[in-house]
């Protein structure tokens, strides 16, 4: 099976449990802040993943993505983060790796700019 033909449709994009905890430990703006932290990570692996980054590349990308964004509850980028490394790893990426890591990446990148304009009340 290939990473094309797999399903990640049914994993949420966000855990809101581990937002909302996320929320409450580090108050309204600190938490913005860490959203917007996150939407700017995505955009830059976005604009490398158009490079067409060789295996290792990729699969380091993957890799620090897991790691960092994983940890914030981003479950469906999570998956195939873990995925597309352990590819990687053994010598298994393919061509359409880059494309759906991108679309994972941009779906994930509107979820939480939504949460940003929706779910957090700005306050001056």
């Amino acid at each position: 099976m290939t990473l094309a033909t797999m399903s990640f449709g049914n994993e949420p994009l966000i855990d809101r449990q581990v937002h909302s905890y996320l929320s409450d430990l580090l108050g309204p703006s600190d938490y913005r802040d860490l959203l917007r932290g996150a939407v700017a990570r995505l955009i830059d692996a976005s604009e490398y993943l158009q490079r067409i980054p060789g295996e290792t590349e990729l699969g380091a990308l993957a890799h620090g993505i897991k790691g960092s964004l994983g940890s914030m509850g981003l479950v469906r980028l999570a998956l195939v983060a873990t995925q597309i490394e352990g590819r990687c790893r053994q010598g298994k990426g393919d061509t359409q790796d880059s494309p759906l890591f991108r679309e994972v990446i941009a779906q994930t990148q509107r979820a939480l700019e939504n949460l940003l304009e929706i779910s957090i009340p700005l306050r001056p």
